[in-house]
C-alpha cells in the first residue's frame, strides 16, 4: 500500500493505520522490517553464483 502496488496509489502510513485498525508507528516498524527483510534477499541473491 505504502508504495501503490495493490491499485498503483501510494498511501501514507496514517492512511494504512486507518485501513488495518493499527497505530501509525507499527506500520513505520512493519515497513522498516519489510524493507530490511528485502535488503537482506537482494543482497544474498547477489552473492549466489550464476
Amino acid at each position: 500500500m505504502r508504495f501503490g502496488l495493490p491499485d498503483g496509489r501510494r498511501k501514507t502510513q496514517r492512511d494504512i493505520a486507518k485501513i488495518l485498525g493499527i497505530s501509525r508507528s507499527y506500520v513505520s516498524r512493519i515497513e522498516k522490517h519489510a524493507i530490511t527483510k528485502l535488503g537482506k534477499t537482494l543482497s544474498a541473491s547477489d552473492t549466489t553464483p550464476k
